[in-house]
């Protein structure tokens, strides 16, 4: 009798051949021993869906992998995709599905037409990788859907901002915190496990945004607009430092706000993570992102 179900591959050993054995796991975290055509690639650490057939081999209960699919290949909804991931990975401590929500509510509210047709064309173009990429290999975020976690809460921060500040410009706010990080989807390997890319070494998501910025504007006719060139200088400075990848200094108030919340939802993020994994009335151990500073957990 034939099944389907997903799982993630462990491990792949060749028995003879012209078969190989997988080990995976199941969604139900139960384990299982696959027999598939040696001529087959499957990626170990992977999601797959399988349709298999039991089988009997040297007496020993397997199954027999009729079709296999890369979850990247399947056509699922979004929320059963998120499902899927948080199961098998280390996953964002808040689930993809309210990021989108909270992200999309923002973009929503952008009126210029010149910037709400840039941010809406490279969000469109990546918005599936963009909600399972980590923000980073390590330090801040570095899980699946990471990158529209980290995205999602520096969204929130933009009303107290607006409030105190009222001369900011939203719709810049909302762009630059949207585009800021958009092409670590290409600047990492994949979104489990990634290592950089060649781009992403020679390059840099920063250098990456730029130039993505530059080629939607040119497709959609704005290139000289602006607006584009604010967004280019918020990508290319939202780092401020350039041995930390910004060859310029903020030079608008809306390029500094964005720098100062990177920087506090990323350092935050971390020591909120590390504070968790402490008793109160102790000291946390050294925190790199934050100076290598040691921090107390208080008793109140």
């Amino acid at each position: 009798m034939e099944q389907s179900f997903y799982a993630k591959l462990e491990t792949v050993n060749s028995t003879s051949y012209d078969t190989n054995t997988l080990r995976v796991t199941a969604e139900n975290k139960e384990g299982y021993t696959l027999r598939v055509d040696e001529n087959s690639k499957l990626d170990v650490g992977s999601i797959y869906e399988f349709k298999c057939q039991p089988i009997i081999f040297k007496e020993k209960e397997q199954l027999e992998v009729l079709e296999f699919t890369h979850i990247d290949d399947s056509e699922i909804a979004f929320e059963r995709r998120q499902e899927l991931m948080s199961t098998f990975y280390e996953y964002s401590p808040v689930d993809s599905v309210e990021s989108k929500t909270i992200i999309e509510k923002y973009v929503k509210q952008i009126e210029n037409p010149v910037i709400k047709e840039v941010v809406d064309t490279i969000y469109k173009k990546h918005e599936r990788d963009f909600y399972l990429y980590p923000a980073a290999t390590k330090f801040h975020h570095a899980y699946i859907g990471g990158l529209s976690y980290h995205t999602s809460t520096m969204m929130k921060l933009i009303d107290g901002f607006m409030d105190v500040y009222p001369f900011l410009n939203k719709d810049l706010l909302i762009a630059g915190i949207l585009l800021h990080d958009v092409l670590k989807v290409e600047e990492l390997s994949n979104y489990a496990g990634p290592e950089y890319t060649k781009e992403g070494k020679l390059l840099g998501h920063i250098t990456m945004g730029v130039k993505e910025i530059e080629l939607v504007a040119y497709e959609l006719g704005h290139l000289k607009k602006e607006e584009v060139l604010l967004l280019q200088h918020m990508i290319l400075s939202h780092h401020y430092y350039g041995n930390y990848g910004s060859p310029k200094k903020t030079n608008i108030p809306e390029a500094l706000i964005l720098h100062f919340i990177d920087n506090i939802d990323s350092k935050m993020t971390v020591l909120k993570e590390t504070l968790e994994q402490i008793e109160p009335g102790e000291f946390t151990p050294s925190i790199p992102v934050l100076d290598r500073e040691r921090y107390y957990k208080s008793k109140l």
